[in-house]
């Protein structure tokens, strides 16, 4: 499978020093976009090798379509605001598409992106790399096979995202709503709400309280503590922030009979059953000590790191193409997660809870509509 690389910056640039590597079976680094500064040091060999490398995306494809340059698939790392038009014209030339986190800004994006891809018949994946990480894939079977019962309240707080200025002022679309779209949220975040959703489901609604330019000059969002609630009547909070350290990515799962707390690749769980003699909604209910302290029944589970996540991620993909595995991450899964910071967003804005709309309904649409006005407003703000 022939590969180019769009957008070759921090993770561009990986991508394609992996495939030009030969770590990526069966997948072979055939063009690049923009390799500026110290990323041509990185790719010296690859340039030496003749890859030929566009000033712009526009001069990619416009080879592709007329023939001069075969690809069967991009990859692309550019900046958010471009990762829809990228992808739809892929789409178009029947190419399939892996794409950086988040798929787009605001949802009608992503949901753009998808309905190209279906109608390309070709495969469209995200680069959710903590996927793979074998803590949380632990966490999500455990969670998902329902051994410990329903969820009851989920905290999760991760201010392990530490950015000093230097960060937002190494590139003039950092940090600004016309250019990069958001803050801690859209940038960093995405990986942790794709997470949350991937383990325990889209939430109904989301209320937010954003703060932009708390701990950096910067007119985004830098720390947001967001309360959430699903059907089932479970309830949540996520708290992040890029100003804060030491930081810590602490995530608490209650359930009926359990507690599980994930941190540094370990997997604490408090057992309520073997201390209660029966499921905690029962004791609750008949239960004659009026102060009773459950200590629970302690276990650790640790869990290796994965040391290569975004190989595993590019190898899934490659086969994905080929149709001998399903993707790690489909293309549909970066909509759900940019549903739930978009919600942060309107809500911190609105100052209310915001109902998160069912994926394809009539409200969606509505959602959408809502989110981009106001997303533009604070762009020409």
């Amino acid at each position: 499978m022939k590969a180019a690389v769009i957008g070759v910056g921090n993770m561009g640039h990986k991508y394609a020093v992996m495939m030009y590597e030969g770590q990526i079976p069966g997948c072979e680094l055939s063009a690049l976009t923009r390799v500026r500064g110290v990323y041509k040091e990185r790719l010296a060999k690859a340039l030496e090798a003749g890859i030929p490398v566009y000033d712009s995306a526009d001069l990619l494809f416009e080879d592709v379509e007329s023939g001069s340059l075969r690809l069967d698939a991009v990859i692309i790392a550019t900046p958010h605001y471009s990762h829809e038009a990228l992808a739809k014209r892929a789409f178009q030339n029947r190419l399939h598409v892996l794409c950086e986190k988040p798929s787009g800004v605001y949802t009608r994006q992503g949901r753009e992106m998808e309905e190209a891809a279906a109608a390309s018949g070709k495969t469209f994946g995200m680069i959710f790399h903590q996927r793979t990480f074998p803590v949380y894939r632990k966490l999500r079977k455990i969670v998902q096979s329902g051994m410990y019962g329903k969820i009851k309240r989920v905290s999760w707080i991760v201010s392990d995202w530490y950015r000093p200025d230097s960060y937002y002022a190494s590139g003039s679309w950092r940090a600004t709503w016309s250019k990069d779209g958001g803050g801690v949220l859209l940038n960093q975040c995405p990986h942790n709400i794709d997470l949350l959703q991937w383990i325990l489901g889209v939430p109904a609604r989301v209320q937010a309280f954003s703060h932009e330019g708390r701990y950096h000059p910067i007119e985004v969002e830098d720390d947001v503590t967001m309360y959430l609630e699903w059907e089932n009547g479970a309830t949540g909070t996520f708290i992040t922030s890029t100003g804060e350290a030491p930081g810590i990515n602490r995530l608490e799962i209650s359930l009926e009979n359990a507690l599980i707390r994930c941190e540094n690749g370990t997997l604490m769980i408090g057992e309520t059953e073997p201390e209660l003699g029966m499921p905690e909604p029962e004791y609750r209910k008949t239960s004659e000590n009026q102060f009773a302290k459950i200590k629970g029944t302690w276990k650790e589970i640790r869990c290796e790191a994965e040391e290569d996540p975004y190989g595993i991620i590019l190898r899934n993909f490659t086969e994905a193409c080929t149709g001998k595995e399903e993707c790690i991450a489909p293309g549909s899964e970066g909509r759900k997660s940019l549903m739930i910071s978009n919600a942060a967003y309107l809500s911190s804005w609105k100052k209310r809870m915001i109902e998160l709309p069912k994926i394809n309904s009539s409200e969606e649409r509505d959602f959408e509509a809502m989110f981009e006005v106001m997303l533009e407003e604070k762009a020409n703000a």
